[in-house]
């Protein structure tokens, strides 16, 4: 009788408080999904940092208590010493990758079994997802070699007078402001904007000429996006990281994209209706997409093409080209002015290299390549200011990281800290100290390519690095024979980076004097 009078209670008990027992459970089935991965890292032997529930190790960057570029660093610091580390977005683990060897491995000698970026399934517009950010396996193959010509030696010589007459419009531009401070991010967004309409869509963006000119307001907006939005953003990803291919939002400003998207699909449908042809970007994937203008390519071949490069694959890659290339290189030449602006005795050198080299002589390809001491300056920029701080791989065969028994699965992202390796003194002595010799001659020789990762690394780096260095050679060229740059009031030194961006950006803007020579 006991028995059943203790069965009794339990049953009333249930019954009666069922909604309790309800949300008790609920809360366990919470905590469970959110921590179930927490051991990840143990079960393997890897040293990793201790996540939070719901956030992972992601509490700082929620927040914003710190930049992403010094977030990266931070944790880089914190696995030296080790080969690799583990991290956790949200419950998600990410391998971090510390050890040089380990870095090639993935980016360049075992690439068949990193070829993918880590994207997002995200519910947007194909003219956004089919771009070569976010194409896998052998559609990104396909495309990625369809593109490369267009950055070959032969094409960058065409585009020079392109780029020097948009160089001298830069300057023309910037005469008004003569004895003046002026913030350089967004007037040098100008002249990348120019650059990149001439040279890979045959527009004129009116960008300096006119400060108001629209295409320029457009793009400018590109990736903007409003604190509430981006804190529903980020908690989503956290927490419910699988939704976000079902919400029809993005990562970008979707207005300014569809805009932009307008005015290039414009550009297009005019060259395909006018016959007209012209030898950049936009004409190279219009003439790999109408195969009938190749005659010699199979059958097969053409369906492939054709199947890979639809409308949409094509507006995806042009998109890409204009806003990475916007933003990344207006970063890298609004950083070097900084720098001489707070290095005038590096300023001095620096014009003194460049009027010595092409003193009485023509500017070419050829004579670009040959300015040492500018490519040192450029590339030592983007050392200390790389526009991206981390770069990402996903695994796509079974794996086994070389010299250990750490397996990393079909699936498993892994992570390489860029700004943490680029301010390592082991690579780079005194990280913190601007010292463009150090690539320059033997001192770049020696230290191995995969360090530098501005540009990442391998197969899968950026594919407009060539372009992005010969314009911002250009550029630099005929700003210094021009122009002498200095701090002002409004001059940050250190530069005080943005605690809520993700792609560097100076809080507050790069403010320099400018004066005409």
């Amino acid at each position: 009788m006991e028995y059943f009078s203790g069965s009794r209670k339990i049953l009333r008990f249930i019954m009666e408080d069922w909604k309790l027992l309800l949300f008790l459970t609920f809360v366990f089935a919470v905590y469970f999904y959110y921590t179930s991965t927490f051991d990840f890292f143990e079960k393997k032997g890897v040293k990793y940092m201790k996540p939070t529930i719901f956030v992972g190790n992601m509490g700082k960057r929620i927040a914003s208590k710190v930049s992403f570029h010094t977030f990266q660093l931070e944790i880089y610091n914190y696995f030296k010493g080790n080969q690799f580390g583990g991290f956790f977005e949200g419950r998600r683990p990410v391998l971090y990758l510390m050890d040089p060897e380990l870095i090639k491995a993935v980016t360049i000698r075992d690439f068949d079994y990193f070829t993918d970026r880590n994207t997002l399934r995200i519910k947007e517009a194909r003219y956004i997802s089919q771009s070569l950010l976010n194409l896998k396996g052998s559609e990104w193959k396909a495309v990625r070699s369809t593109l490369t010509p267009a950055f070959s030696s032969a094409r960058l010589k065409h585009m020079l007078p392109l780029i020097e007459h948009c160089s001298q419009q830069l300057v023309e531009f910037l005469k008004q402001y003569d004895g003046k401070d002026v913030e350089m991010k967004d007037t040098l967004g100008h002249f990348t904007l120019e650059v990149i309409g001439a040279c890979a869509f045959g527009i004129k963006c009116d960008a300096l000429t006119d400060e108001n000119a629209h295409f320029v307001k457009v793009a400018e907006k590109f990736n903007y996006m409003s604190k509430t939005k981006r804190i529903f953003l980020l908690m989503v990803l956290m927490i419910m990281p699988k939704m976000m291919q079902y919400l029809n939002m993005s990562f970008l400003n979707t207005e300014s994209i569809a805009e932009l998207m307008g005015i290039l699909q414009k550009a297009k449908a005019e060259r395909r209706a006018t016959g007209i042809k012209k030898n950049d970007f936009l004409q190279l994937l219009i003439d790999a997409a109408d195969t009938e203008n190749h005659q010699e390519t199979s059958d097969s071949e053409k369906s492939k093409v054709k199947a890979t490069l639809d409308d949409d694959t094509i507006d995806a890659q042009t998109l890409l080209f204009l806003i990475a290339g916007y933003e990344t290189s207006s970063t890298l030449l609004s950083f070097a002015i900084h720098a001489l602006a707070t290095r005038p005795d590096l300023q001095d050198k620096l014009r003194a290299h460049i009027e010595e080299c092409t003193s009485g002589k023509e500017m070419s390809y050829e004579l670009l390549s040959q300015l040492s001491y500018l490519e040192g300056f450029l590339l030592e920029t983007l050392r200390m200011y790389p526009p991206v701080s981390r770069v990402d791989r996903v695994c796509v065969k079974p794996y086994t990281l070389p010299g250990t028994s750490v397996q990393v699965n079909v699936g498993d992202a892994v992570a390489i800290p860029i700004y943490g390796v680029h301010m390592d003194p082991e690579y780079y002595p005194e990280p913190e100290e601007f010292r463009p010799e150090r690539f320059i001659g033997d001192a770049k020789k020696e230290r191995p390519s995969h360090l530098f990762l501005a540009f990442g690394a391998g197969p899968r780096n950026c594919i407009g690095l060539r372009f992005a260095m010969f314009s911002a050679k250009l550029a630099m060229v005929k700003l210094l024979m021009n122009f002498k740059f200095s701090a002002c009031s409004k001059t940050n030194n250190p530069v005080k980076i943005d605690k809520r961006a993700f792609l560097l950006k100076a809080d507050g803007g790069l403010w320099v004097r400018l004066d005409k020579i």
